[in-house]
């Protein structure tokens, strides 16, 4: 396994964009409708009893896992682009929701 090789590069890129994007619409979303308008169950009750750390928690925990399964299996540029497709699904989903509200203002 190349560390850091290309793939690795820009696997890590675009991991850490999709991060960025994700804290922005995230925080948009919960700052115009509060912590109800979570899409996530689990995520909406974290973060009602631990605020944004919570929902921070929550996050690195899941991504954690996916890495963590890379590693195992020996696959860890592919478990980071899986990890970028889960993220991206999000970033599409808050961000057509922010997109959404904004209309009806």
């Amino acid at each position: 396994m190349d560390l850091w090789g290309i793939d690795m590069y820009n696997s890590l890129l675009v991991f850490s964009l999709l991060n960025i994007l994700d804290i922005i619409t995230t925080y948009n979303v919960l700052h115009r409708y509060g912590v109800q308008h979570e899409a996530n169950p689990l995520a909406r009750i974290i973060f009602g009893k631990l605020g944004i750390a919570g929902g921070f928690i929550l996050k690195y925990i899941g991504m954690t896992l996916i890495i963590l399964l890379g590693l195992i299996s020996n696959n860890l540029v592919e478990s980071i682009w899986v990890n970028n497709i889960l993220l991206g699904g999000v970033v599409a989903w808050n961000s057509y929701v922010n997109y959404k509200t904004s209309k009806k203002q």
